[in-house]
């Protein structure tokens, strides 16, 4: 919800709001279609009041915020949804990029193997990968981070480069890939 807010979205008193006008309406017009989406307590009795202590709480300002909490496992996992498929299957201990047809092949040959089964979806998969690789690349500062979560967590590799040039080159080789074979991606409609 801070996240919404800084972005130009509602702001928690906002959000507060809202769920004391749905309050008033479970209390008025609890079969109102309007309501359908909303959560409901364990009873309908008591959905107006859960409602109204949420928003207090919204608005009391009392509660953890996320600079409070290291990251988990479990969600830097969910930030890295294409390469917890991707380096697993063609860099992971038995991945494609190593099977017995590419034992002397290097990790230009494994990220080409890549990007040509990837191909023509490119221009739907290759972006978030690169932002996948900056993004690695701002939350790990050193390559032991890096190897203990993408290798000891994820399951996957990076072949016989370090992470910190692994990443780097991944995402060049996909926008040159994207520039070469998929360019213009957008044009201006008139």
């Amino acid at each position: 919800m801070r996240t919404a807010e800084q972005d130009g979205g509602r702001n928690l008193r906002e959000i507060a709001a809202e769920l004391r006008v749905a309050a008033a309406l479970f209390e008025i017009r609890p079969e109102d279609e309007a309501l359908g989406r909303i959560p409901r307590a364990e009873t309908e009795e008591r959905t107006p009041q859960v409602l109204r202590e949420i928003a207090g709480h919204l608005e009391s300002g009392n509660w953890w915020s996320a600079e409070d909490v290291p990251l988990g496992t479990g969600e830097l996992l969910l930030r890295f949804p294409r390469f917890s498929q991707i380096l697993p299957i063609y860099w992971g201990q038995d991945g494609v990029a190593i099977s017995d047809d590419m034992q002397g092949s290097t990790v230009e040959d494994g990220i080409r193997l890549f990007i040509e089964e990837t191909h023509p979806r490119c221009p739907w998969q290759l972006p978030s990968v690169v932002s996948e690789c900056a993004q690695a690349l701002a939350l790990f500062h050193t390559e032991d981070q890096m190897d203990a979560f993408f290798c000891e967590a994820m399951g996957g590799g990076s072949g016989s480069e370090d992470f910190l040039g692994f990443f780097p080159l991944l995402a060049r080789h996909c926008v040159d890939h994207l520039k070469e074979a998929h360019s213009p991606l957008w044009t201006p409609s008139r």
